[in-house]
């Protein structure tokens, strides 16, 4: 994987495409490209509004994995899930038991590394709606990326 600061010569549109891949299950360095386009001049605001907008979307791709597995279908992709979800099942089925109890708020807490995956595989499993789904995942990954944009912006 390429550092930061090949990746921060890819600007704004760059934070866009690596947010929404880590949004997904790939593991890129979204933090890191955002502080580094922070410290290269990107608008902090309009950086974290770009990394929030790309990893959301990223999450929506889970989200529409879990619900498509939850109604039988997925083809490979299913049967992926379905060993992972065997090999990793106590976790899933508290994340599971979680949201079926404090229902999509408990998608603030999308934003956790590896955990937050399964947040949000979980949210299309159980059947949260789309727009609280949204919502909720917004608030926690946004909230990340303020963070780490602050702080940026505070070490400048």
């Amino acid at each position: 994987m390429p550092d930061a600061s090949f990746l921060s010569a890819w600007g704004l549109p760059g934070l866009f495409f690596v947010a929404m891949l880590a949004g997904s299950v790939v593991p890129v360095p979204s933090e890191a490209l955002l502080a580094a386009l922070i410290y290269g001049g990107a608008p902090p605001m309009l950086a974290t509004g770009v990394a929030t907008v790309g990893n959301v979307l990223g999450a929506v791709s889970l989200y529409l994995l879990g619900l498509w597995v939850a109604r039988g279908g997925g083809g490979a992709l299913g049967r992926w899930y379905a060993r992972r979800r065997e090999k990793e099942g106590p976790r899933m089925e508290r994340v599971e038991a979680k949201l079926r109890t404090w229902g999509a708020p408990a998608l603030v807490m999308s934003w956790m590394p590896i955990v937050g995956d399964a947040f949000v595989i979980a949210g299309g499993m159980v059947g949260v709606r789309p727009l609280p789904f949204v919502v909720f995942v917004t608030l926690g990954k946004g909230l990340r990326y303020a963070f780490v944009a602050l702080s940026t912006a505070a070490a400048l």
